[in-house]
């Protein structure tokens, strides 16, 4: 009999090659304090308390944290994998200030005085700083350009977030929700992004089924939750009145549902449905 061990060596290969191994960066005038501490979901209370079932919820899988000292002031280092791009994006999304002033920090990024916070990847960044001035657009910036391409060579933000519609936009309104979208576990997951006008404001929501029947599924419940009877069931436009979260108008093509709720503005509400449509086919 041949010695098996090749045969085992080549299939432990596949899954060690692409393990992906967490090395901090190095600071110029700065050193390490301590060793990197890693957090998984067993432990991550330990280091965020209350806010870990918020994480939990965006795929949380492991967090790496890196403290460095400069004399008395201080940084610290957070590296949050969610496991894919999208849940990444969606706390960072739910966490980025309405005000933030974002820009091209791996696929997104913004920073304040002694803050910076990125996504890249399935990455969620987060730098903070004690007692060193300007720390955001100088060191934390500058390490954060640096650091970035490390995680993720070709960051891009999730596609329904590229196509997403811009006019009349809010800016940073465009967010990912996991589960549980308008209260509705049925509803599951969506990004949504909000647009206003002198005449009101609407909230643009996109579902996004991979599997066949999904979208269909979601139409049938909600309307039998309201007991409504939702006709012969065919890709098209439906309205629910949800006596919790108003009138509600729902688009349904293929594997998405384009959805809108808040003010009543048909004109705007038409426009978006046709460009983001076109965008998405």
């Amino acid at each position: 009999m041949k010695n098996p061990i090749p045969f085992i060596f080549l299939l432990w290969l596949p899954f060690t090659a692409g393990a992906f191994s967490f090395t901090p960066p190095e600071i110029p005038g700065w050193g390490q304090e301590g060793e990197v501490a890693v957090f998984t979901a067993d432990n991550l209370f330990d280091h965020i308390n209350g806010a870990s079932e918020f994480y939990f919820s965006y795929h949380f899988q492991k967090l790496w944290v890196t403290r460095y000292k400069k004399g008395d002031a201080e940084i610290a280092l957070e590296v949050y994998d969610h496991g894919d791009p999208v849940h990444a994006y969606g706390i960072y999304s739910m966490e980025r200030p309405n005000g933030a002033n974002v820009s091209a920090i791996g696929a997104q990024g913004y920073f304040e005085e002694s803050i910076l916070n990125f996504v890249t990847g399935k990455y969620y960044v987060k730098l903070f700083s004690f007692r060193e001035p300007d720390a955001g657009s100088g060191v934390l910036l500058s390490t954060a350009k640096s650091f970035a391409p490390s995680l993720e060579e070709k960051p891009e933000l999730p596609l329904i977030v590229q196509r997403i519609p811009t006019q009349n936009l809010v800016p940073n309104s465009c967010q990912f929700i996991p589960d549980t979208y308008m209260g509705y576990e049925f509803l599951g997951s969506a990004f949504r992004a909000t647009y206003k006008t002198g005449d009101g404001q609407l909230t643009l929501f996109v579902m996004e089924r991979k599997i066949p029947g999904e979208a269909a599924e979601i139409i049938r419940k909600y309307h039998e939750l309201l007991k409504m009877d939702p006709g012969d069931l065919k890709e098209g436009d439906y309205r629910i009145e949800d006596p919790f979260n108003g009138s509600i108008r729902l688009s349904w093509k293929g594997n998405y549902i384009i959805g809108f709720s808040g003010d009543d503005l048909p004109a705007i509400r038409q426009d978006l449905l046709k460009t983001i449509t076109d965008r998405l086919d």
